[in-house]
């Protein structure tokens, strides 16, 4: 080799060297930065309220039930794919064994035959001299561990989402049974209203108002039997269940869950290194540096070892053995930037995975702390709905009495009920939100 083309190779793998070691390290960059990036600690997080937990066997029973779930089928097999890449990784950096036999059968001038039988075996022992293979099964088992991550987190969510259908279906009972309460109270105010225009104390204008309120408050109960009819729906389908096959499951009443997960606050370092679908990121992260180390290191030469061991048998007892051990070495110098394009890509995936991965970071530090004030929000509107009913009952209760004394018209008892059947629907709507947020903040934990 000449003195040129010598410096001219030892440039080339130098500079492939320092390529594929730049690769890798904007990984190890970005986690670091992401890291450092970090807040010392919650702010809304922080000043989460009290949430009293409520015990829900069905709710236990359909989160047993979507374990089985079309959702997670599909995230485990993508588990399993991941883990057969990585074997198949893992074998390249093995030695290959391998056999052959072949039989011949000649006849020459004379009638006369030769048989020659050939055996051979053959072992092929790579030699990864710079690392290539290594950051291939490497970058397999980063992504294998990612596709375990991930699973984790479809499990999460999809344990959230049941939940999120489970709070729409008790929120929407609870407003059917309201407004059939109400409903009946809307046709017993009717009732006085007619006994009272019979005997002459009452005019049409109130047994009108009592009719029109009830019709308001029965116009809304189709809406609310709908939604209760569509989360049904919908946790059948999650479940992969037939329609209908959840209808005796959740035809008792039964409250809406609360959740408190203020217990699993943990701080900002440990939940980085807890979330699946962060530390999933991050995974990824490492399997594109590992693949653009591997992609450098292709244009870089390939040594292996072969050992051949081969039985020829002429018959008649006449064998030859023979025995070879070679290296070879393969360096490609010209091939119209095929490796170097290959390298720029795998280089140019690295660095997207380095942006997913923090944007991802971002996002879920604002999911986390929205979702932790809408917790908050939640208990507060809760708790302001609930003295709100308290406030309208008493003031239909009052209204009632003032009636029937004389004291105040028809109009101002429909107006009192009305609004105390807005509260305790409103009261609903408040406890069905907070305890969405609940299961979202815990989702958002990583739990």
């Amino acid at each position: 080799m000449s003195r040129f083309r010598f410096w001219v190779t030892t440039s080339l793998l130098v500079a492939s060297l320092a390529l594929a070691g730049c690769a890798t390290g904007l990984g190890a960059q970005i986690e670091a930065e992401t890291r450092n990036a970090l807040p010392v600690a919650w702010q809304e997080t922080a000043r989460l309220p009290d949430v009293p937990t409520s015990q829900d066997a069905v709710l236990k029973e359909l989160l047993y039930r979507v374990q089985l779930g079309p959702d997670l089928a599909i995230a485990q097999s993508r588990l399993k794919e991941a883990e057969a890449q990585l074997m198949v990784a893992r074998a390249g950096l093995l030695p290959s064994l391998g056999v052959s036999g072949s039989q011949t059968r000649a006849e020459v001038d004379g009638g006369k035959a030769s048989l020659e039988k050939i055996g051979s075996a053959t072992l092929a022992v790579p030699l990864d001299l710079f690392g290539a293979n290594r950051a291939r099964a490497g970058a397999s088992k980063a992504r294998a561990q990612a596709a375990r991550l991930d699973a984790q987190r479809v499990a999460s969510a999809t344990r959230t989402n049941m939940a999120q259908l489970y709070i729409a279906y008790r929120a929407a009972q609870a407003q059917v049974a309201v407004t059939k309460a109400n409903l009946a109270s809307a046709e017993e105010s009717l009732g006085l209203a007619k006994a009272r225009q019979v005997a002459g104390l009452e005019t049409g204008l109130g047994v009108a108002q009592a009719t029109s309120n009830r019709d308001a408050i029965a116009a809304r109960l189709p809406s609310f039997l709908q939604a209760q009819t569509a989360a049904r729906l919908g946790l059948e389908a999650l479940i992969g269940d037939k329609p209908g096959s959840l209808a005796v499951l959740l035809e008792p009443m039964a409250p809406i869950p609360q959740l408190d997960s203020r217990q699993a606050i943990i701080a900002p370092q440990v939940w980085l290194d807890t979330r699946p679908d962060l530390v999933a990121a991050q995974r990824r992260l490492r399997a594109a540096g590992l693949d653009a180390r591997a992609a450098q290191r292709d244009r870089l030469p390939n040594l292996s070892l072969t050992g051949l061991s081969v039985e020829t048998d002429l018959g008649q007892g006449v064998s030859f053995p023979s025995n070879s051990v070679s290296g070879n070495l393969a360096l490609t110098l010209f091939d119209f930037g095929r490796l170097r394009g290959l390298a720029q890509a795998a280089g140019a995936q690295a660095e997207t995975e380095a942006l997913v991965y923090q944007q991802s970071v971002l996002q879920a530090l604002a999911d986390l702390e929205t979702q932790a004030s809408a917790v908050r929000q939640g208990e507060r509107s809760a708790q302001a709905q609930a003295a709100n009913v308290a406030s309208a009952a008493d003031q239909a209760r009052l209204a009632r009495v003032r009636y029937t004394s004389g004291l105040s018209g028809f109009l101002e008892v429909l107006t009192a009920e009305r609004a105390a059947y807005e509260a305790q629907s409103a009261e609903v709507a408040a406890k069905a939100e907070a305890a969405r947020a609940q299961f979202a903040f815990a989702l958002a934990l990583g739990l």
